[in-house]
């Protein structure tokens, strides 16, 4: 269960790291929908160096029978999200998608009487381990809500997925947990600075060195991390239980 606003991210966060399966793990994607009012949630797998299957995972929030349908008339090969979110390396709004196709009118079309959601955001993610990765939101609001909204989501969002994304691999078995990394203390004291949202110029500044400086911790902690930047690193230390109170 979810608490206050404030504390919504962080406990999120907790919560994914202490999931012990891939239907604890669903439960959680249901919350989360609860949490940010959104309709529904969707990790997919797209490839998984080592998988045998094609899309070898899926945690779902959609309707059980839009599931089946979608698996057995192998929608994957004609869905427009999908199709779009395997290219792209930015976030997603559905809003920008071809929908002029008679396929995807109708794949639309069909996913609505299921009520999907009528607004919708893919955010792809690349994995440590050279994975690759879809996490979808959507949600049933009035347009300028979701306007309204839609920054904030796709910040917060975006470091989820990663977090998501490496716990979901991981409880799949196709990632062992690996040994912390060792950062340095500068490594660390910037990390943790630009985790409470400190800029590198304000790092450089409480710090007392140059904002070089700065940038070239932070850049040796993103790939001591295997991370490709510093939301990924800081999300990944807290997975970890890396960052000081």
């Amino acid at each position: 269960m979810f608490v206050g606003k404030d504390d919504r991210y962080e406990e999120i966060v907790t919560q994914i790291g202490a999931a012990t399966s891939l239907a604890a793990m669903q439960e959680l994607a249901a919350g989360i929908c609860k949490a940010y009012h959104l309709a529904n949630m969707a990790y997919h797998a797209l490839y998984i160096p080592g998988a045998k299957a094609f899309n070898p995972i899926l945690v779902l929030t959609y309707d059980p029978d839009w599931i089946a349908r979608y698996k057995s008339n192998d929608y994957f090969k004609i869905d427009p999200v999908v199709a779009c979110g395997t290219k792209s390396f930015l976030p997603l709004d559905w809003s920008h998608l071809d929908r002029e196709s008679a396929v995807a009118r109708d794949f639309f079309a069909e996913a609505n009487r299921f009520d999907v959601g009528r607004q919708g955001m893919t955010l792809p993610v690349r994995g440590a381990g050279g994975e690759r990765a879809l996490l979808t939101i959507t949600a049933n609001m009035p347009p300028a809500e979701w306007e309204g909204r839609r920054i904030a989501y796709m910040k917060e969002f975006q470091m989820i997925a990663h977090y998501m994304h490496d716990r979901i691999v991981e409880l799949s078995g196709y990632r062992q947990a690996a040994p912390k990394p060792i950062l340095s203390a500068r490594e660390m004291e910037c990390l943790e600075l630009a985790a409470r949202g400190a800029a590198a110029k304000q790092i450089a500044g409480r710090l007392q060195i140059s904002d070089r400086a700065v940038r070239l911790f932070l850049s040796s902690a993103c790939a001591k991390l295997r991370c490709a930047n510093v939301h990924q690193a800081v999300a990944k230390m807290v997975t970890l239980e890396m960052l000081r109170p």
